[in-house]
């Protein structure tokens, strides 16, 4: 898919089928997710705990994704509407992907997300399909998930990755992106072989790196310079065996949702109407 169809498939998906998570089984494709919820993102410092957050009722993936980008900053429908579509389409993508993958206390991953600290796209235009410093996000999640995730990382598979497998320890030969020291990924994915992807592949995976030691800052390039919270985690998807991961790139659209499903891309931040992910420019 070319980036213009793209961007005319994003600026008129609302009509589009709304299956928002093709994976998960028939009782958990209802409207809204019961989810355990601290809407107050948490500093970095703060002491954690290892228990859910206290009920806040009834949660949708729209609703979770108004409560993560608020974490930006104030005036979240300029910040919506100046963000160009490769940014947009990584934190549509990613945020659906970690609400169809649940943790063992039934909620979405994303229920556990506290904070975003930066949504990174494809670079300066928005075109660059890869590098370490685009097509990601990084996000703060409560003690919960980070400690689901360690479990992950020393081969305890306890969170479902919504297609009918879990998160795993990474099979990714280069390891945790530095500094962060762990990295798991959904099973359900890429396969390849060398640079060759293989029949039973189902791109794209999800890669997610966080500490599992002492936490340190995070600096790579221009935009990234972020404090040493101990439970950060950056997250990209994966679309082709060179780990390329700009969702608006090649057939990149056509492939997440052949294997997740719609990502409801018509979403924008509460109340900010017409400014709904458009064209990109």
């Amino acid at each position: 898919m070319t980036r213009i169809a793209m961007a005319l498939l994003l600026a008129g998906c609302a009509s589009a089928p709304a299956s928002i998570d093709a994976g998960l089984d028939a009782a958990s494709r209802d409207a809204t997710i019961a989810v355990q919820l601290d809407a107050a993102p948490r500093d970095a410092a703060e002491a954690p705990t290892d228990a859910p957050p206290p009920d806040a009722g009834p949660e949708t993936l729209a609703a979770m994704r108004d409560r993560l980008f608020a974490t930006l900053g104030d005036d979240e429908c300029e910040r919506w509407s100046s963000m160009d579509e490769s940014r947009r389409a990584v934190f549509l993508t990613i945020t659906h992907r970690l609400f169809t993958s649940i943790t063992p206390d039934g909620l979405p991953m994303l229920a556990h997300v506290e904070r975003v600290y930066l949504v990174l796209g494809g670079g300066d235009d928005g075109t660059s399909s890869g590098g370490a410093e685009n097509n990601r996000l990084f996000l703060s999640t409560d003690a919960y998930l980070h400690d689901r995730m360690v479990e992950t990382w020393n081969d305890t598979n306890v969170i479902d990755d919504g297609a009918g497998a879990t998160w795993i320890h990474t099979r990714d030969i280069a390891g945790p992106h530095d500094p962060f020291d762990a990295s798991i990924e959904t099973d359900t994915g890429l396969r390849c072989v060398l640079f060759f992807e293989t029949s039973d592949s189902r791109p794209p995976t999800a890669q997610a790196h966080f500490f599992e030691g002492a936490p340190e800052p995070v600096r790579r390039g221009d935009e990234i310079d972020l404090p040493a919270d101990p439970h950060m985690m950056e997250i990209d998807l994966d679309f082709n065996c060179v780990h390329d991961s700009n969702p608006t790139c090649g057939d990149f659209y056509e492939r997440y949702v052949t294997s997740n499903g719609e990502f409801e891309c018509e979403w924008a931040p509460s109340g900010c109407g017409s400014v709904a992910t458009g064209s990109g420019g």
